[in-house]
């Protein structure tokens, strides 16, 4: 049972990483600018094709691995590592389908067959980019009563309780009751609110990429993209902040630990499959979405290949932005050329780790 809810984790993860290359922009492939029109080209669309079963085949062979070291998995430490190294090996397969594009970009010369233009909407912020933050009152209430919860029925709480479990349910990890361990899961609770109510703010806030080609079509489509992935921010992270308090909640009441472990692994499973879901119908940017608008100019998008690392990792000194669209896959990442950037990476993990260790 317990080796099978591992693998449900890990098969959605599988299939997100074979599906990237079909959620991304039109105008990318493999982390490289091309010219939309190019897209459907017979050659690239065997790269896909391949990229997706030389991924799904390593996914196969890593899940024999796994089902071979079943004794020694059910360590969450060996898990992790596995999966880490999953996600080292499925990088590299990607670096050699990125090599490929990038030569096969050179070879055909697609740069120079167009005009290349930036194209900006002057009146993009105006729109309604996101879902309101006021939603966000709901996680502030589940806290609430998680904090209310912990402080009324301080009592109930055993002096020396578990609060870590291995797969199998087994206490792993025991904590002496203080009122700093003890409310360290609702301080969790509020300080991941404060993040998904910033990165909602960041969907609304990132660097407007528009397709020139279309730009009234990719304007439309990208409004989309930002209010779908805003929903899904505020549905996703509901089921974390309530997940926490049914965790809070088995140390007053008679609550099972297994059932809240199965209960955490279907939230995780759900966001999972909603988030390969989403991606899918609505593709990188919005691109995948149908729109009215659909007369292209003749032009095409600026290439700027050269400020993007391995065609993943963005570094523009130029550009004041600190949240751009992914170039392989759907999202967004960082660019890395500011140290504002790097700034916002230790706040977000230094926080947690100073919650923990009050």
């Amino acid at each position: 049972m317990e080796v099978s809810m591992m693998f449900v984790i890990f098969i959605p993860i599988a299939v997100m990483m074979a599906m990237m290359p079909y959620v991304t922009r039109k105008t990318e492939s493999f982390g490289v600018t091309i010219p939309e029109h190019i897209y459907n080209d017979q050659e690239l669309q065997k790269m896909r094709k391949l990229y997706a079963v030389v991924t799904v085949v390593f996914s196969l062979i890593i899940m024999v691995v796994m089902w071979a070291m079943k004794e020694i998995l059910l360590q969450t430490i060996i898990f992790t590592c596995c999966l880490i190294a999953y996600l080292i090996g499925h990088f590299l397969i990607y670096l050699v389908f990125h090599y490929r594009m990038k030569a096969l970009k050179g070879k055909r010369n697609w740069e120079f067959t167009k005009k290349q233009v930036i194209a900006v909407d002057t009146e993009f912020r105006k729109q309604k980019l996101i879902y309101s933050n006021a939603w966000f009152i709901i996680h502030v209430l589940v806290t609430a009563v998680t904090t209310v919860l912990t402080y009324v029925f301080y009592d109930r709480i055993p002096n020396r309780y578990p609060t870590h479990y291995d797969l199998f349910g087994n206490v792993t990890n025991w904590t002496e009751k203080s009122y700093s361990a003890v409310f360290e899961l609702p301080a969790v609770q509020l300080f991941l609110t404060v993040l998904f109510v910033w990165m909602n703010n960041m969907i609304a806030n990132s660097k407007q990429q528009l397709n020139a080609g279309n730009p009234e079509k990719s304007i439309q489509q990208n409004v989309r993209f930002r209010r779908r992935w805003s929903l899904f921010l505020m549905l996703s992270s509901l089921g974390i902040i309530v997940l926490f308090f049914f965790i809070q909640l088995s140390l007053v009441a008679a609550v099972s630990v297994k059932a809240v472990m199965i209960g955490g692994i279907a939230i995780i499973v759900l966001i999972l499959i909603g988030s390969i879901g989403l991606s899918m119908i609505t593709g990188q940017g919005g691109s995948n979405i149908k729109t009215t608008s659909n007369e292209e100019n003749g032009i095409i998008g600026y290439d700027d290949d050269h400020y993007w690392k391995l065609g993943i990792f963005y570094f523009n000194h130029n550009d004041p932005s600190i949240w751009v669209e992914k170039r392989f896959g759907s999202g967004w990442t960082m660019n890395f050329a500011q140290p504002f950037a790097w700034l916002l990476l230790l706040v977000i993990l230094t926080i947690p780790l100073l919650i923990s260790l009050l």
